[in-house]
């Protein structure tokens, strides 16, 4: 039976419709999961993606992630804010990603090295398994459900590629895969910052399995590497140079950040890794988002991250030492490192931990786990291709070696027979948890409880968690318990950090809808005290009406308008304000402007029918006649 799925595996679309059938077993519950965090600042409230065709206001908004966000924005052409679009194609990516993993362990299996080895019998049963490890393994869920986290899976699609094409390019030694290699480079490098490291990646590939093999001069294989090391400048120079993008934005909870120092961020990473790898090997109390709950190591003395370090050490050093009894393992590890250095080394990020980072680097782990199927049971067994009955190889010359390699051969079928059961059974385990994961992410207010309870000291957690139950009465006014529980997570979070401004205006926004205007104006206030926010001045505004201080809410309106001039909520506002004042020109003005932003809004409509009647009370025929 293992022979004939085997050789069925000769079929890449039968593996193709495979990896796309177990993907979507383990998301079938994932395509209705809600926005969440940034994926409003990002999507919904982002004026940059508004049209795909606008490519300067895409590539002003955010020059380094431009590839990113334009298909974000060709999402929002075809379903505007409608969830299932997105997540479509977060799934569609990883089914490819998935696809990808199989064909460049598959190609590497092929390479002469591997001529001889055991598992290369079964090797396109163990690229499969090592694609179904990554694409069901649930710290995925992080980079495919939370659909802005598309990034991590795009860039690693053009980071794949670039290896797949790489390899391609090495063994088949064409220029137009090398073409290809440089072109995936670069679009990996307008995708995400962390693909920095592909230079260095294929450098690696290169000195690990091309040095004895497929060679070319060394002027050759120097002109290649030098010319992929030349893209390395592609980031900082878009960063430095055209604008990049405004990490100081607050709307952005993700974030870089130079506020922490580099070394405590360093100290840090050496427990965040090892947790990584902890979370990957059995991932149990896998967690969205730990905000400030992480702790901070100041020293490598502090939370035993010197203790993490040695770890990490032999780890590679392990790595090093085994390149010369199994190239793979090898690979897959140091994969792994390199996948993870740009965002857990010295480079400061004001999140310090997120489960998402581990996209692309857990491809590198699927190729260690089975590169177990490589380690040869004796030395000196050469098996060289798989026949009808078993394992078959290089026979010995008399009976003594006969038996040997018989009774070896028994050993290594029966080996790699146990390693395939046992790959199986985490890949059943890891779906199971992936399914549980994409269940808990299927509710905003499911996903922040849990995220609440793993990360109880989080001040963002208990903010995220108090507006979506803020929401969720929005949406249903009989819920007057998520009204109380919004004001008690927003307190909560206040508690935890007195300095969270959206914290303050959310709770503002509570008290606002609690009749409780002067302390909505108070926590407004104190909101733009921490950081202006044209959401603090819609609900200090609308406090301000509710008073009857029309003049005050008009202030409040202009001044959040003065921050984004585009933000619908805030021109509809304005044009209530002026409209409530009989100031039709400037009530006209500010309505035709909502309509320009948010032409389709739900309250569109409204705006449309009051235009209308300022446009009748503007009328010579309703007024005075012109003489």
């Amino acid at each position: 039976m293992l022979i004939n799925f085997e050789r069925k595996l000769n079929n890449k679309y039968l593996v193709f419709a495979t990896i796309f059938a177990l993907s979507l077993c383990v998301y079938i519950n994932s395509f209705f999961a809600p926005f969440t965090l940034d994926d409003f600042s990002s999507i919904t409230n982002n004026y940059a993606i508004r049209n795909p065709l606008d490519f300067a206001t895409i590539w002003n908004f955010y020059s380094n992630r431009f590839i990113l966000y334009f298909t974000i924005s060709l999402n929002y052409f075809f379903n505007s804010t409608d969830v299932f679009g997105y997540h479509v194609v977060n799934f569609v990516i990883h089914v490819f990603n998935g696809f990808i993993v199989y064909l460049i362990l598959n190609k590497i299996l092929n390479l002469r090295y591997f001529t001889g080895k055991s598992a290369v019998a079964v090797k396109n049963i163990i690229s499969l398994l090592a694609s179904s490890i990554f694409v069901c393994h649930p710290v995925q869920v992080n980079a495919v459900t939370y659909i802005i986290q598309r990034t991590a899976s795009l860039a690693a699609t053009f980071y794949l590629m670039s290896v797949l094409f790489y390899i391609q390019y090495r063994t088949k030694d064409e220029v137009k895969y090398f073409l290809l290699v440089v072109l995936f480079t670069i679009m990996a490098m307008f995708t995400k910052e962390n693909t920095i490291t592909i230079p260095f990646m294929l450098a690696f590939i290169e000195f690990l399995f091309f040095m004895k093999e497929y060679k070319i001069t060394w002027q050759k294989r120097c002109l290649v590497l030098f010319i992929l090391f030349l893209t390395i400048p592609i980031i900082p120079a878009t960063n430095l140079f055209l604008g990049g993008y405004s990490q100081s934005d607050p709307n952005v909870t993700f974030k870089a950040s130079t506020s922490m120092n580099r070394m405590h961020y360093f100290y840090t990473q050496m427990n965040v890794i090892i947790d990584y790898i902890k979370k990957i090997l059995v991932p149990y109390n896998l967690n969205f988002d730990y905000g400030n709950d992480y702790p901070i190591s100041t020293t490598i003395w502090e939370n035993n991250s010197y203790v993490s370090l040695i770890i990490l050490l032999i780890i590679g050093i392990f790595s090093l030492i085994v390149i010369k009894i199994n190239k793979l393992m090898s690979f897959g590890i140091i994969w792994f490192f390199i996948g993870l250095s740009v965002e857990s080394s010295f480079i400061s990020i004001k999140d310090v931990y997120f489960e998402h980072r581990l996209y692309f680097p857990l491809a590198g782990f699927a190729y260690f786990l089975v590169s177990f199927g490589f380690i040869d049971m004796a030395k000196g067994i050469k098996v060289c291709e798989y026949k009808e009955h078993g394992l078959n190889g290089m026979e010995g010359n008399n009976n003594e070696d006969s038996q040997f390699y018989n009774f070896n051969k028994q050993i290594l079928s029966k080996y790699l027979r146990l390693l395939l059961i046992v790959w199986c059974i985490m890949i059943i385990g890891y779906s199971c948890v992936t399914l549980y994961r994409n269940y808990i992410f299927s509710d905003s207010i499911r996903l922040w409880t849990d995220v609440v309870k793993k990360a109880p000291n989080s001040d963002r957690a208990h903010s995220v968690l108090a507006t979506n139950y803020l929401d969720a009465y929005e949406e249903n006014k009989e819920k007057k318990e998520y009204l109380e529980l919004a004001e008690k997570e927003f307190l909560k979070a206040i508690s935890l950090n007195h300095r969270n401004s959206t914290a303050h205006c959310n709770l503002a926004k509570v008290y606002l809808l609690k009749g409780q205007y002067e302390k909505c104006i108070e926590e407004a206030n104190i909101a733009n005290q921490i950081s202006k926010s044209k959401y603090a001045y819609n609900n200090l505004g609308n406090a301000y009406l509710k008073l009857g201080k029309t003049e005050e809410a008009l202030k409040a309106f202009l001044k959040g308008y003065e921050l984004d001039p585009r933000s619908t909520f805030i021109l509809k506002s304005l044009g209530d304000t002026y409209y409530l004042m009989n100031d039709l020109k400037n009530a006209s003005f500010y309505y035709e402007e909502y309509l320009k932003y948010c032409g389709n809004c739900s309250e569109s409509e409204e705006v449309r029918q009051i235009l209308d009647k300022i446009i009748k009370q503007q009328s010579p025929l309703n007024g005075e006649q012109e003489k």
